[in-house]
């Protein structure tokens, strides 16, 4: 909801839309139709819930039907070994906001990733 009330303020015409884990992920992009788009951007941890992010994140790069889509990797701590995995990937990576101004921060830099 946080997450949500701030990209609203930064830019009202962005959807979000969530899902539960790295499963219900692949089956929302699995049901988009023809004459639908992908998501503009898709947000991921790597303690992503029954699919760990990182390797969600290694499926949606190597796979042809995702792979351009824009990853943005939120990271909670510095890790070398996750971010040389994103940069092999092509995905971007970002430390977990503290606070309030940081998400902001942070939110924006997300939109500028997906424009």
């Amino acid at each position: 909801m946080f997450f949500e009330k701030m990209l609203h303020t930064i830019d009202s015409k962005k959807i979000l839309i969530t899902v539960a884990n790295g499963y219900d992920l692949i089956q929302f992009l699995q049901n988009v139709k023809k004459d639908e788009s992908y998501p503009d951007l898709i947000v991921l941890t790597p303690k992503f819930l029954r699919l760990n992010g990182m390797d969600l994140l290694e499926l949606l790069k190597t796979d042809d039907m995702y792979c351009l889509i824009p990853v943005v990797m939120l990271l909670p701590e510095n890790n070398f070994d996750q971010e040389t995995v994103c940069n092999r990937l092509g995905a971007q990576f970002m430390l977990s906001p503290k606070d309030q101004g940081e998400w902001m921060s942070t939110v924006k830099k997300m939109c500028t990733v997906c424009s």
